[in-house]
């Protein structure tokens, strides 16, 4: 839940913030990923799923280790108090089916000085391939 207090303000260059993380993501450093949270972060993710505490710590690290070719960028939306919008678009080959997975999707990061307190993803994903009946809308 966002933080209630009063003055919720950056006090981060909210672009350069965002370009900050993509350079992280893109050099696929956990280490500096997930020391961007504070101590009491949550990120928020698919149904109903959230990484908190060590399994935070670790959720960067084992992503690019499972998305070894991982190729992701960035843009920046807009702000608004403490609060940071940027989209995604990625792909790597899933090591599963050896199939390029593509990805689309949208982030909010709560801030707090300069570190992220609570994190929100939304995404799609569809593999290289995949035939698709457009109806109109996605699931």
């Amino acid at each position: 839940m966002p933080d209630s207090r009063e003055n919720n303000t950056l006090s981060i260059d909210p672009i350069e913030f965002l370009a900050g993380v993509e350079r992280v993501w893109r050099a696929h450093d956990g280490v500096t990923a997930a020391a961007a949270y504070t101590d009491d972060a949550v990120v928020y993710y698919g149904e109903n799923l959230t990484h908190t505490g060590e399994k935070l710590r670790a959720w960067p690290t084992r992503w690019f280790e499972y998305t070894k070719d991982l190729d992701i960028r960035k843009t920046y939306r807009g702000h608004a108090g403490d609060c940071i919008v940027g989209t995604w678009e990625s792909n790597y080959t899933s090591p599963e089916t050896g199939k390029k997975v593509y990805e689309r999707g949208a982030e909010l990061f709560f801030v707090r000085g300069d570190m992220v307190y609570e994190h929100h993803m939304w995404q799609h994903s569809w593999a290289e391939g995949d035939i698709h009946n457009d109806k109109g809308f996605a699931t």
